[in-house]
């Protein structure tokens, strides 16, 4: 347990370190939701709010940014440079290193979900979820299910580039088709059955919902879905977890 609170504190201090991150995961999701916010401030989508609608959303865009480029393509990058054959020779085992990254990025995510919360107060008259204990519960869900999904699907890369390509991929793709930017109503048909296939779709929904109508037992089918993806994705991420690139 020492061993893994050193390594996330230390993680998070290198977090800290690179402006670039630091801009992508607190800056840039304040810039997109004040860009929107010029676009829809002032019109009611469903009997909500734009703030209502799209701070909870970008709440869950940043557990995927936070998860494809926090987690992801820096074990990937650890990977490559050799920094996970190091760990090899020490008494880390691999689950060890996956839940000390997995802990660091969820302070990050904390952190950023605050930061966002705070600016929709000030900038748009945001209120405080109706169901704050199911909104809380649907974080920890959408992290239960995205960070071992990152860290999977970035396993699979051979380099930080290649890891990088697939976070990048599986982040447009969600970004503009799960409903987190755009209304689905506004897509065609066939997309917004598209969306339905994507994992951000059920974390917007959960997080749209405990926040605003209902508490998380009217969202059966979203936490099943994310909760399944969770447990497959925890297996796989286990499964093919690799020291090196080689």
């Amino acid at each position: 347990m020492t061993a893994m609170i050193k390594l996330a504190n230390l993680e998070t201090k290198m977090f800290f370190r690179d402006r670039l991150s630091v801009f992508w995961t607190f800056l840039f999701p304040v810039l997109m939701i004040w860009l929107f916010g010029s676009m829809f401030q002032g019109q009611e989508m469903g009997g909500m709010s734009f703030a209502e609608l799209y701070v909870p959303s970008w709440i869950g865009v940043n557990i995927v940014t936070t998860s494809f480029f926090t987690l992801g393509t820096v074990l990937a990058s650890y990977r490559e440079t050799g920094v996970l054959r190091r760990y090899q020779s020490t008494p880390l085992q691999p689950w060890k290193i996956l839940t000390a990254h997995t802990f660091q990025g969820t302070v990050i995510f904390m952190i950023s979900a605050i930061l966002l919360m705070v600016f929709g107060m000030l900038m748009y008259d945001l209120t405080l979820p109706q169901y704050i204990g199911s909104t809380l519960l649907a974080l920890l869900v959408s992290i239960l299910a995205f960070f071992p999904f990152a860290l999977f699907l970035t396993s699979l890369a051979k380099n930080t580039q290649a890891a990088a390509a697939i976070s990048s991929l599986f982040l447009n793709l969600m970004l503009f088709l799960s409903g987190a930017t755009f209304p689905l109503e506004m897509m065609p048909e066939i997309l917004q059955y598209v969306a339905k296939a994507l994992p951000l779709y059920y974390t917007i929904q959960l997080l749209r919902g405990t926040w605003n109508t209902a508490p998380i037992s009217d969202y059966g089918l979203e936490v099943g879905v994310l909760l399944g993806i969770a447990v497959v994705s925890l297996f796989l991420a286990s499964r093919f977890f690799r020291w090196s690139g080689q």
